[in-house]
């Protein structure tokens, strides 16, 4: 299914004010001394640059001829575009590659991970309410399965984490 642009504008516009909000909400709790307009303000660059992540990413879903989810785009997009220049070249490319990336990170680090999330989560839960009767269905057999898959990707990443750490000496 294509989406109409028109509102996949519309759509990213209200999740930008969101995302603006919540940013604001948590630089001023955790810098009590700070103004809501002045953090919302703050955000504003690196919400336009992920914002323009995203659409690029759908128009390329839509005239790049491969199966890849626009997901896979956007975040091929984000990740060369952030990338401080090719390791080992010198020149021109190299020295504007790094600036374009260093001024990248710098407005994208001013927007919190977890503002982010919430409006992922959001329509997370609208895409499931979609398929509710997909999920009576199931019954009670698909919570017991959600529950233990819950509970050993929690665990494994406890491991996972736990190992590391050891193995770099940090605990």
């Amino acid at each position: 299914m294509k989406i109409n642009l028109w509102h996949l504008l519309a759509i990213l516009t209200i999740s930008a004010v969101m995302v603006l909000c919540g940013n604001s909400i948590i630089y001023v709790k955790a810098h009590p001394d700070a103004s809501y307009v002045d953090s919302f303000v703050r955000a504003i660059p690196g919400i336009l640059i992920l914002y323009i992540f995203i659409y690029a990413g759908v128009l390329c879903k839509r005239y790049i001829p491969l199966q890849l989810p626009a997901a896979a785009y956007i975040v091929t997009i984000g990740c060369i575009l952030s990338i401080p220049g090719v390791p080992g070249s010198t020149g021109p490319i190299s020295q504007f590659m790094n600036n374009f990336s260093g001024t990248i990170m710098k407005y994208v680090g001013e927007v919190n991970f977890m503002a982010l999330t919430t409006p992922v989560l959001a329509y997370a839960g609208l895409s499931l309410a979609k398929d509710l009767p997909v999920l009576k269905k199931s019954g009670w057999k698909l919570v017991v399965v959600s529950m233990l898959v819950f509970i050993g990707t929690y665990l494994g990443s406890i491991l996972i984490a736990d190992a590391v750490l050891r193995a770099t000496g940090q605990i």
